[in-house]
This record gives structure tokens, sequence and C-alpha cells, in this order.
């Protein structure tokens, strides 16, 4: 299967400095069994890992045909959410703070031991390696119960992968109403939202369900899903853009990883249509 040229609209603040969305490299449609992919991880520069949700089994996926060339089942089914490398290990996150330790042997992924993070936070989509602090980010996708204030906060976690410990507090904490508040200001249209009452509500959740690092600025991405955004965050939590992504290219994106060369893949579960991998050139 040929990577397909294919043209993505969105809405930026300031621009993506890093890659133009507006014009993906490529894009392939997934295998069907594929069809809830929940995260990526760059391999080299020609394959991704991937996992599938409720499925414990890394797929390798060859990023020239977009087919799957080997499945690795590493343990019983259950929420996979979030999948990183590091070094030539990997991760595997289940939403429940569960984290499996890959490593290949023999070849084939074998889970050699498994962890857990707590957190207060009972749902964590992102995992993403930061290679700049040598840790493993989290990023979890609900909202904290509790008093306004809680409910507006949105924080990204850390753990060592040398000591597998939590490092104490968040690592980067940003405010949903902010970020509203500075997208509309440069001119950003977001989605107008009202709750069964007709009663205005914030247009946007950002509800995260992936998180990678940019290798060449160090900046943090996260994907929310459910808004179908991109936001872009420097390494203080200051905003870089918000990027709002086409719903028919990628209607729940739900991975993201960076090749060595900086490209950028993100991928779509199936969503009234086929899973897709898009492809963006490092500018």
């Amino acid at each position: 299967m040929e990577w397909l040229l294919l043209l993505c609209l969105a809405n930026l603040i300031g621009g993506l400095a890093t890659h133009d969305l507006s014009k993906p490299v490529g894009q392939f449609v997934l295998p069907a069994e594929l069809l809830e992919i929940s995260g990526i991880t760059d391999l080299d520069g020609n394959t991704v890992a991937c996992l599938q949700d409720e499925d414990a089994t890394i797929y390798i996926v060859d990023l020239h045909t977009g087919t799957i060339t080997e499945r690795h089942p590493f343990g019983p089914p259950g929420d996979m959410e979030g999948l990183t490398r590091v070094g030539e290990d990997l991760y595997a996150l289940r939403s429940d703070g569960l984290i499996y330790l890959l490593q290949k042997q023999n070849g084939r992924y074998t889970a050699v031991d498994n962890f857990r993070v707590q957190l207060d936070h009972r749902n964590i989509e992102g995992l993403g390696y930061d290679e700049r602090s040598g840790c493993v980010l989290l990023a979890p996708k609900d909202v904290l119960k509790g008093n306004p204030s809680l409910r507006d906060q949105r924080s990204i976690f850390a753990f060592d992968p040398a000591t597998r410990k939590l490092l104490p507090g968040p690592v980067l904490t940003y405010s949903l109403k902010d970020i509203i508040r500075q997208a509309e200001a440069e001119g950003v249209k977001l989605p107008r939202r009202t709750n069964h009452k007709g009663k205005a509500v914030d247009p946007l959740k950002l509800r995260m369900s992936s998180i990678a690092v940019e290798p060449v600025s160090g900046n943090y991405f996260v994907l929310s899903a459910v808004d179908r955004t991109l936001l872009v965050l420097d390494r203080d939590g200051a905003l870089v853009s918000l990027n709002l992504l086409d719903a028919d290219l990628l209607p729940k994106p739900e991975g993201i990883t960076f090749l060595a060369n900086g490209d950028m893949l993100i991928s779509t579960e199936g969503k009234n249509g086929p899973p897709r991998l898009v492809r963006y050139a490092r500018l």
C-alpha cells in the first residue's frame, strides 16, 4: 500500500513551526485488525510499534506498506492505551496505571516485568519518553472531581524508568480555561457547545489521549481525541499552538510519535471509517 498524498485542514495559533499540518506527506489505511489503535511509538525509520485497545499485543507496522509484519502478544486482555520506546525497551500502559516493561528476546517482544504508578487519576492514556529529562511522561485522560479550580486543571506526570518511581508532583500543569482564552484571543474558531439545558459550556475538554516530545524543540505535543486537537506546550507549560485536526482525516486521534528524522506520525482509530496513520514532514 503506497503512501497517498493528502490535504488536511487545521486552525493554528501562530502556526505550527515544526510541521505543516495542512500538508501531510502521506497517509495509509491500517488493517482492520488495528481498528481501535490506541498507541504508537517509533522503532526506526521504517517501522512503528502499535497497541490495539483491549489487546495486550505489540503490532509492528511497516511504514512503506502499512501492513502488519509482526505480532507480539505479551499479556492478558486489558484496556491498553499508551506505548513508548526507551532505548531498546518498550513500555506499554494499561489505563489503570499498570505498566509493562517489554524487551526483545529471541526476536520477540516479551514482558519481563510490570509495575503500577499510583496516581489519583483512574484513566491514564498518554505515555511518552522525554529524552531531555530521561523520564517517561504520563498524561491522564480523566479529570479529577472537586472544586472548579481542580476540574480546570490538566497535569502531566512522569516516572524515572531506572527506578520506576514517580517524580514528586506533576512535571507540568496547565489550565483548560487559560488555553481556551488564549486560543480565542488569537482568532482560533472553537466549536460552540451547550449542555442538556442549553447552557453554554467550555468549547474544549482537553482530555489527553496521547503525548510525545518533539525531538528538536523539546516541546510537548498532546492529543485530545474527544476534541480532535493537537496542543503544543513549551518546556515551561506555555502555549505554543492549538491545532484543530481534520475530522475526516483524524476522527479519533489516539497516538502520536516522532521518527529520528523529525517526521511526526499521528494515528486515529476507525470511527465511521478505517483506522489511519498520517505522516507530517519536519520543516
